[in-house]
């Protein structure tokens, strides 16, 4: 009898929550079979079978959040024992021949207080078909007791969001209610409002942090407290990269459109190569001391934004790999990643982060570094403004960039460089194809 654990998926995992099981008791099971969906605080991952057998018990159900380490399920040789159903139906009596289950783990604690996953209130329904919700959502229905089967979705092809789900929860309790001190509506559980700071409006009880949101919460404290930023903007002309990103999509150079975000990964990869000291992370040596430990390969973090927050899914080697190249990988990882379909391996080891708010008509602003990089890059609209070519005044499109830094790292004056160098390689784009 093997036993299957919940594994650590990632450097800040601490627990994880089974998102759905793919194989059930009984099932044949063949080593490499995926076994099970987990979600973790960075994305949904698939969980394959270490060993060849029968799956023969599943200890903890779809929905709950347990500890890495804590027992899953059994697999054993040949087919499983029969199970006896207990008078009402509901409850299996193992085989006398069989040890007496495992007491079920423990429940989750948030905020200090437990927080017991409701089995079953998000199983699959009894149709082939799976509610399509996101890993979010589920995990905040098995909070609040919800089938999901009663939540219509919005999302996507109908798919089941957090806000569908928080939408469902307040229906289903009292009605709102006007404060007196402030006239604001609210509404309350059991009679009482929530009022997390003194003067501020009574409102609802404050929703838990998803385990994504509370990784980005940690991670991003960490960096902003303990690295010391140093932040260099830069003004980019973008006439010429945008004529370039044309007829390369016209001519079909690439498999795929190529995009002015492929483009400045593949312009800082190739800058890195020239300012190799970005490239590093501030570390301790093996004496204790401080130092700067430099990497050989030039991995870029692409931001994808998701429901539930950020992902960064790498390019490997994005100095040595073509533009086209470049932008297949990227709209393969960005497209998986939304899916929640992305490897943990593929968030893993990138270098430098490169953040495009660009979408969004933003004129311009700083991210935050992830240790243990030493840099990411934020870069900002296209914005069509009056520039001065010539001696004459036309009408030009600029893209601002913000890189921030570790100052421990390096300086203002080589930040500076690093950009000069990215904006040369931007403005004279054909430098990217060779």
């Amino acid at each position: 009898m093997a036993e299957v654990t919940m594994p650590r998926l990632s450097d800040t995992m601490q627990e994880g929550t089974i998102g759905r099981w793919l194989k059930q008791p009984g099932d044949h099971v063949e080593k490499g079979d995926i076994l099970l969906e987990i979600e973790t605080d960075k994305a949904t991952m698939e969980y394959e079978a270490y060993e060849s057998g029968t799956l023969t018990e599943i200890l903890v159900q779809a929905g709950q959040t347990v500890p890495i380490g804590t027992t899953i399920a059994r697999i054993g040789e040949g087919a499983p024992e029969p199970v006896a159903q207990g008078g009402d139906g509901a409850s299996p009596t193992l085989s006398s021949k069989e040890p007496a289950p495992a007491p079920p783990p423990p429940a989750h604690e948030t905020n200090g207080k437990p927080q017991t996953a409701v089995v079953g209130s998000v199983a699959a329904p009894a149709s082939s078909e799976r509610v399509k919700a996101s890993p979010l959502a589920r995990r905040i229905a098995a909070e609040y007791g919800i089938d999901l089967r009663q939540v219509q979705g919005t999302g996507p092809g109908g798919r089941i969001i957090r806000q569908n789900v928080e939408d469902f929860y307040q229906q289903r309790g009292e009605a709102p209610v006007e404060t007196p001190a402030t006239g604001a509506t609210t509404r309350l559980e059991e009679g009482r409002g929530y009022v997390p700071y003194p003067g501020m409006p009574s409102s609802s009880p404050p929703t838990p942090l998803s385990r994504m949101r509370h990784a980005i919460a940690t991670r991003m404290t960490e960096a902003k407290n303990g690295i010391p930023h140093l932040y260099v903007t830069s003004e980019i002309d973008m006439g010429e990269a945008l004529v370039l990103r044309r007829q390369l999509n016209e001519s079909h150079a690439a498999p795929v459109k190529i995009s002015i975000n492929d483009m400045v990964v593949k312009a800082v990869a190739k800058t890195l190569r020239e300012f190799p000291v970005l490239n590093s992370s501030f570390v301790a040596g093996a004496n204790g001391k401080p130092g700067v430990a430099h990497y050989e390969r030039i991995n870029i973090n692409v931001a994808v934004a998701v429901e539930e927050g950020l992902i960064v899914p790498v390019v490997t080697d994005a100095d040595v790999k073509s533009l086209g190249t470049i932008a297949v990988e990227i709209q393969d990882l960005a497209a998986r990643t939304r899916e929640g379909k992305i490897k943990q391996s593929e968030l893993e080891g990138g270098t430098l982060t490169v953040s495009n708010l660009g979408m969004y008509d933003v004129v311009e602003f700083a991210a935050i570094i992830t240790p243990p990089q030493s840099a990411v890059l934020a870069v900002s609209s296209i914005r069509r403004v009056p520039v001065v070519r010539h001696e004459q005044v036309v009408i030009g499109e600029v893209m601002n960039v913000t890189l921030s830094a570790d100052h421990r790292v390096t300086d203002g004056a080589t930040v500076a460089r690093f950009l000069q160098h990215f904006k040369s390689l931007m403005e004279a784009p054909l430098k990217l194809l060779v």
